[in-house]
């Protein structure tokens, strides 16, 4: 059982039928188990963000978060009701497995029932009150190795959440904890062995254990902000609560690519992307499920048509000759027509070229050591966050030139015929 102030347990209306992984075989339960292990163990040692806050007034419940994350493809998928099972919206990204290279991962989701999820990275921290107990997987879930989505899929409320938890094996839950919020106002943090209720008229959640807080994450500059505000908070409104996810949001490695207001009443999520608050999409989870299941592309959903790539970066600045494996930094600066998030990537002039490289106010550095001597021609290209890209800037020449050296065990060695010369001239 879980560790909690309270636990009220209900039964879950409906049960679809579950194929636990060790009625496949020992085999296929370990590549299951290891795959989604590795999957969460990477959030541990990447991910250094992301923030979740909730607040209940009246008969107003609105939760919020930032994904903070390197990979900016993300899709929103509609779920409708069947039978046994809530319709939904969840937004995933691709995440490959050893046993489903295609899989992708659900990252949070609104059901119909006004019940919302996220997770969040976390140190590492094994839970062990339920390693007795069954691995999760239902093949009739889309994300089939998801209990979390499996749990939106069947549940109405708090209690029927922990439940289902309560339920199943939760190793794999060792890196990432996961916030939920039901249309009632209650929410909790499900930190594997333990629960945190939420206590007065909000809650916080960021990348540190409440519980454990000496595991590391904390202090977090983004819970404490994240509470300031709600502590302060003038009148609960989406648009105050995209103020508390600009005054939260990364910028740099992981960004926050998303940010997500769910209205539990209204069962609407307005979306915004790349921290540009002043360009809200709002999509109503009630007309979704009416068009059947579907999917869109994240960024379709806030890309103009008539966007233009940025413009062509400046030659890029810094020294022009160096030594070989001497780390040397580089910058360059271009605009976007459209004002969209700018990231760039160097070209080195010796067959490597660099990640892309998010910008700050649009200016970008890098940098970089060569391994071999020559003249080497830098170059940098930008694109914005919707892959439109400019061309490459004028090169700069890098000059790596030759350094006579003298290797030291052959300076040694002629120290050592010198030393004993008078010895060899006395043998004559």
């Amino acid at each position: 059982m879980f560790t909690t102030k309270r636990s009220k347990n209900s039964s879950i209306p409906f049960y679809p039928k579950i194929i636990l992984v060790n009625n496949w075989g020992f085999n296929l339960k370990k590549i299951l188990l290891l795959s989604i292990l590795i999957l969460f163990l990477l959030f541990q040692n990447t991910i250094t963000a992301c923030t979740g806050l909730t607040y209940t007034q009246e008969n107003t419940i609105l939760v919020g978060s930032n994904e903070d994350w390197y990979d900016y493809d993300f899709w929103v998928r509609t779920l409708p009701v069947t039978e046994g099972k809530h319709g939904r919206i969840i937004i995933e990204n691709h995440w490959p497995l050893s046993i489903d290279p295609d899989w992708h991962c659900p990252q949070c989701g609104l059901n119909d029932q006004g019940l919302f999820y996220d997770c969040f990275a976390t140190p590492r921290l094994t839970p062990t009150n339920s390693q007795h107990k069954p691995s999760y997987y239902d093949s009739s879930d889309h994300y089939q190795y998801s209990l979390e989505s499996y749990a939106l899929s069947v549940c109405s409320t708090i209690e029927e959440v922990i439940q289902v938890y309560d339920t199943y094996n939760l190793e794999h839950m060792a890196t990432y904890q996961v916030f939920w919020v039901d249309n009632t106002g209650d929410s909790i943090i499900i930190e594997g062995d333990d629960i945190i209720h939420k206590q007065g008229d909000y809650q916080v959640v960021t990348n540190f254990y409440q519980s454990h807080p000496q595991l590391g994450g904390y202090p977090c500059w983004r819970y404490e902000t994240a509470v300031a505000m709600l502590e302060d908070l003038p009148d609960l409104t989406i648009p105050y609560f995209a103020e508390i996810c600009d005054a939260t949001h990364q910028t740099g490695f992981y960004p926050s690519v998303y940010s997500t207001i769910a209205d539990l009443k209204e069962q609407t999520l307005t979306l915004y992307y790349f921290y540009n608050y002043n360009n809200p999409v709002t999509i109503n989870l009630k007309q979704e499920l009416q068009q059947g299941e579907h999917v869109y592309f994240l960024k379709d959903l806030f890309e103009s048509t008539n966007n233009q790539a940025p413009l062509k970066p400046s030659i890029p600045t810094g020294p022009t000759q160096g030594r070989t494996r001497r780390t040397y930094t580089y910058t360059t600066q271009t605009t976007d027509p459209d004002n969209d998030t700018i990231l760039y990537q160097f070209d080195w002039g010796d067959g490597t070229i660099s990640d892309w490289l998010q910008a700050r106010d649009n200016h970008g550095e890098a940098s970089y050591q060569w391994i071999r001597e020559g003249d080497f021609q830098i170059r940098v290209r930008a694109k914005d966050v919707f892959n439109h890209e400019s061309p490459w800037s004028d090169p700069l020449q890098v000059t790596i030139p030759k350094h006579k050296t003298i290797n030291k065990p052959i300076i040694t060695l002629l120290q050592k015929i010198i030393e004993i010369l008078p010895i060899l001239q006395s043998l004559y």
